[in-house]
């Protein structure tokens, strides 16, 4: 059975080690709803990344001024660990890659209002798709871990499904887009069954597609 792979890496920068098993055991519950869910769909682990202070840029925020890795520089990463990754692995369908930062998003455009009220991103290179996802909004209100774990699941699957072409929904389902953590945390760790439906067909063309060009 042919799969697609959706590369996956974090930013070890400002990143726990608390919160790096976090991330380890949400990967692995990712995985397996994937499987119970009969999409034939899998996150590959890609090693962690570190970058440089050289890239620090300094953001104005409420609360002082803090120092942050822009997401311009998190996009060009992630696009070149994804494509240095998929040419080692020539036999695999992955032009997909989810990065996962332990900081706000923040950019050096000035023009772009947003710190922290964003959890994540997407951008296109090609036919690359990158994602970035913030955990650090999940670790507010004094979150325990299995509830920044249950937040963290859900946020990968909210961003897996726009990677996908699924639009914000209105049921009862992970994208179903909340205002607040507390609304986040009453959503379900799962998709609604047309957004599932959905799914599942655009993961098959993709497979598909992939097929008829080898």
């Amino acid at each position: 059975m042919a799969f697609e792979f959706i590369g996956f890496t974090y930013v070890s920068n400002f990143l726990t080690p608390e919160i790096e098993e976090v991330v380890f055991r949400v990967l692995d519950e990712a995985n397996r709803k994937f499987r119970d869910w009969g999409l034939p769909l899998r996150f590959l682990y890609l090693d962690k990344m570190t970058l440089e202070p050289g890239y620090l840029i300094t953001v104005d925020t409420p609360g002082g001024r803090v120092k942050l890795y822009p997401l311009e520089v998190l996009i060009d990463f992630l696009d070149y660990r994804l494509k240095v990754e998929a040419e080692k692995r020539d036999g695999i369908l992955m032009n997909k890659i989810l990065g996962l930062v332990g900081f706000p998003l923040a950019s050096r455009n000035r023009y772009f209002d947003f710190y922290e009220s964003f959890l994540g991103f997407q951008a296109k290179r090609l036919e690359r798709r990158i994602m970035v996802l913030s955990i650090k909004p999940f670790e507010g209100e004094n979150a325990e871990k299995k509830r920044v774990e249950s937040r963290l699941l859900k946020g990968i699957l909210h961003e897996v499904g726009h990677a996908f072409g699924l639009d914000h929904c209105s049921s009862e389902c992970v994208m179903n887009p909340p205002s607040s953590l507390s609304e986040w945390d009453e959503r379900p760790p799962r998709y609604c069954d047309s957004c599932l439906r959905k799914l599942r067909l655009q993961v098959g063309d993709d497979i598909l597609s992939w097929k008829f060009r080898l």
